[in-house]
């Protein structure tokens, strides 16, 4: 059965994480993983850059192919042009009261190589046309550097700010066979 969390605070790897619970509350199967990536990416660099865009499409699908498609294309042109291995990720598909779905997504990089979205923003349009998707829009992004004075408030706020993913509204019209999410892997290595 799936978790639904109330409360505006997360307890999470030792931590109390803000997050943006208002009106339905989130799943915390789907918080978890979006925290894990993101905990991830502030353990490995010093400075970590974090975008989120919504993608709507003109009609409804029974996959989420265009998804998978759209973070393959978006990934590979990050690898080439930064040399980035490590490319942190969540979407989450919802539908409301549109008859076709639409997807939150949140992308998270090493910020000593990506500071601002420009290059990306241009790559995402450019994708989302060859996809023959709607014009996505940019929903924010944020630039959190560990040396600064206010990197606890940008963490919370950029956990605030991404936790929308796991709301709970807008989940579960889907096939059974097709996910509500998927997040990237990455693992802290356990080697000493």
């Amino acid at each position: 059965m799936k978790h639904i969390h109330r409360e505006n605070w997360y307890w999470y790897k030792d931590r109390a994480w803000p997050i943006n619970a208002n009106i339905s509350g989130v799943y915390t199967h789907i918080l978890q993983p979006l925290l894990s990536q993101y905990i991830y990416m502030l353990e490995q660099y010093s400075k970590v850059f974090v975008y989120r865009l919504d993608i709507h499409l003109a009609t409804y699908t029974k996959t989420n192919k265009v998804m998978t498609d759209f973070n393959r294309h978006l990934r590979k042109r990050i690898q080439r042009h930064y040399n980035i291995k490590d490319i942190a990720y969540c979407w989450v598909r919802e539908q409301e009261k549109a008859k076709q779905q639409h997807y939150h997504y949140v992308l998270m990089l090493n910020g000593h190589k990506v500071r601002h979205p420009h290059t990306i923003n241009n790559w995402i349009f450019e994708i989302a046309n060859k996809l023959d998707l709607s014009r996505p829009s940019v929903a924010g992004y944020h630039f959190i550097r560990r040396d600064k004075s206010d990197y606890n408030e940008k963490l919370q706020n950029t956990c605030y700010h991404i936790s929308y993913l796991a709301k709970v509204r807008g989940k579960g019209y889907r096939s059974t066979q097709t996910n509500d999410y998927s997040t990237s892997r990455l693992k802290l290595s356990t080697k000493n």
